[in-house]
């Protein structure tokens, strides 16, 4: 029996292969033709349940949750005719109870009852107060000081703080006028937004 040779084909072909892998291995990537075709793979229509019908012209809810496990707590309530088995209602003893704290709890947090006790004389001081030294006394703190809300004192001293009104106007003009054109644009560009919101484009 002869010894293998180092330079036998059988070897040779074997290094040969090890080396272009070795040589092809670090350099493979996705081209720009693989990477566009794998995308238009990908790019799948959405079902059909979550297109709007062709046929029907109502409103109407979309539920199409994602597909997962069966159960039966799954599908809420509201989505449950009334005579479905699968719809959970709370024992009596747990409804009273929801009942008794819904009565207790206010309905907005920090709601107080209105209280007037105001009169003509504190309302008149408000407003020279307000007139004398409008920068001193803003809204805030005269509302401190009287025990009332920042709303009533501006309802009460509306058209009192004219000379502050131009002095802020002033100011502003005075830091848009410092403005770049890059802010300027962007400033711009956010009151179009705004505005677009408020139209609902």
């Amino acid at each position: 029996m002869q010894p293998t040779s180092l330079f036998s084909p059988s070897t040779a072909s074997s290094r040969f292969y090890k080396l272009c892998a070795q040589i092809l291995q670090p350099s493979t990537r996705r081209h720009q033709s693989t990477y566009r075709r794998t995308r238009s793979k990908l790019n799948v229509k959405p079902d059909a349940s979550f297109l709007p019908s062709k046929t029907e012209q109502h409103d109407h809810i979309i539920y199409n949750p994602p597909p997962s496990m069966p159960n039966v707590y799954h599908t809420p309530n509201i989505f449950l005719p009334n005579n479905d088995r699968r719809k959970v209602f709370p024992d009596p003893e747990t409804r009273q109870l929801q009942l008794q704290f819904s009565q207790e709890l206010p309905a907005l947090k920090g709601q107080r009852e209105k209280r007037y006790h105001l009169t003509e004389k504190d309302v008149e001081e408000m407003r020279q107060l307000r007139k004398a030294d409008p920068t001193q006394w803003t809204v805030n703190r005269l509302a401190k000081k009287f025990d009332c809300s920042p709303v009533f004192a501006i309802f009460v001293t509306e058209g009192l703080a004219k000379e502050k009104g131009e002095q802020q106007k002033l100011v502003t003009q005075i830091v848009k006028s410092r403005w770049g054109k890059k802010r300027r644009e962007a400033r711009e560009d956010k009151e179009l937004r705004k505005d677009r919101w408020f139209r609902d484009e």
